[in-house]
């Protein structure tokens, strides 16, 4: 009875602490949603069809087909479009290397002809640029001119083939004529068809991804904060005072841990609250999967924080451990980059993180529509962990005791 009393007592102190601190009070339970819609509205356009990257444009070749090119490229909504004075392999690229064109692009001799016409000029620090840049100008020529693509084709396939006779050179003619006059919506239009998984347009999978990437990751900032009032403690004197009690430490480490979770609860509701509104993720619809989830992933902040804490002898050891392995966990298990674009032996580290396993099990529940079969796993994990955190900060307490 005493325990539970002193650990509801340390519920109280923590959570009157916090109201008190406005600053901290923001902090906690404001900048986390926040920062999930910048996440979310910078990662949710970051597809292939929604960057837009700018592209300096010069024709060398001056003939009909490179003036449809470069008229198409202008015209295009796919991509920013400039032409580059004097047009000059030199200008564009001085042009991309002063940061003025994303990318640049240079038509070196006929696109009907032979040879490689197009250059693209890429600078290393905006790589992917320069694969956008060359996917929308294969569009705006299989737009545009059509007709010069068939040609091309058949040229290259000549050497396999054999010439053409004259009836075939004919045909070929005057079909690429037909295609001239009456463009076609595209020349893949018969290869591909295209099915987008639910609105992958609105960012479904990023959005569910980034609301679990920085749901723990501020859990994790604030249990450390919390957590360090352990180290307070030990400073002041209380420590001394509570390990002469009956109770020992005991229930102020199950009383923070308590507060601790509590608190990342009311931040992943703020964060996926806001998904839910903003973006129209299916947290309530998923509710019986996603309570379970949050509630594990706030247990794993808790006590992962409290163990941290508990290793350490003052606040300022505390301190710069809690936020190295903050940031480490958070850039190896996916916060801060999407896990998918890391090599593979990192993607295979990763797992040995919270992150990548908070945020495979939200991307399950909320994108992939996972069963309980699919995300238990990632519930035995998280829990796993912050028990270990809390039995570590539980027995070095009784340790300080003795």
């Amino acid at each position: 009875m005493i325990r539970l009393q002193m650990t509801l007592a340390m519920i109280k102190v923590m959570a009157l602490e916090l109201w008190r601190d406005r600053a901290a009070l923001v902090m906690t339970f404001l900048l986390p949603p926040l920062v999930f819609l910048i996440f979310s509205s910078v990662f949710a356009g970051a597809t292939g069809e929604d960057i837009q990257p700018k592209l300096g444009v010069a024709d060398l070749a001056g003939t009909e087909v490179s003036g449809r090119v470069i008229g198409g490229l202008l015209a295009s909504a796919e991509i920013r479009a400039e032409r580059v004075a004097p047009a000059t392999v030199e200008a564009v690229r001085a042009g991309v290397k002063s940061g003025r064109f994303d990318a640049g692009l240079v038509i070196r001799s006929d696109p009907a002809g032979a040879g490689r016409p197009f250059l693209i000029i890429a600078d290393p620090g905006r790589a992917v640029a320069a694969p956008l840049a060359q996917a929308r100008v294969q569009q705006v020529l299989a737009r545009v001119a059509p007709d010069a693509a068939l040609q091309r084709s058949v040229r290259d396939l000549a050497p396999a083939l054999g010439d053409l006779t004259p009836a075939q050179s004919q045909r070929l003619d005057a079909t690429a004529a037909g295609l001239r006059d009456r463009p076609p919506s595209g020349l893949d239009a018969g290869l591909f068809e295209r099915e987008d998984l639910k609105d992958a347009r609105k960012g479904g999978a990023v959005i569910a991804y980034y609301a679990g990437g920085v749901m723990i990751l501020f859990a994790l900032f604030s249990a450390m904060q919390g957590a360090l009032g352990l180290m307070d403690e030990r400073r002041s004197g209380v420590a001394d005072r509570l390990l002469a009690g009956v109770a020992g430490m005991g229930p102020v480490v199950d009383g923070k841990f308590a507060f601790l979770v509590g608190q990342a609860l009311v931040q992943a509701v703020a964060i996926f609250v806001t998904a839910q509104l903003v973006y129209s993720v299916p947290v309530v619809q998923h509710l019986a999967l996603w309570l379970p989830t949050t509630l594990a992933a706030s247990a794993c902040s808790a006590g992962l924080a409290l163990g941290l804490v508990s290793v350490c002898r003052t606040r300022e050891q505390a301190q710069m451990l809690s936020t190295f392995v903050i940031l480490v966990l958070a850039a190896i298990g996916g916060s801060m980059v999407p896990r998918f674009l890391m090599p593979a032996w990192l993607q295979t580290v990763g797992w040995f993180t919270p992150h990548a396993w908070v945020i495979d099990a939200y991307q399950g529940i909320l994108w992939r529509d996972a069963g309980l079969s699919q995300v238990y796993r990632a519930w035995c994990v998280l829990f796993a962990i912050g028990v270990a955190g809390l039995v570590l900060a539980q027995t070095l307490a009784r340790r300080s005791r003795r």
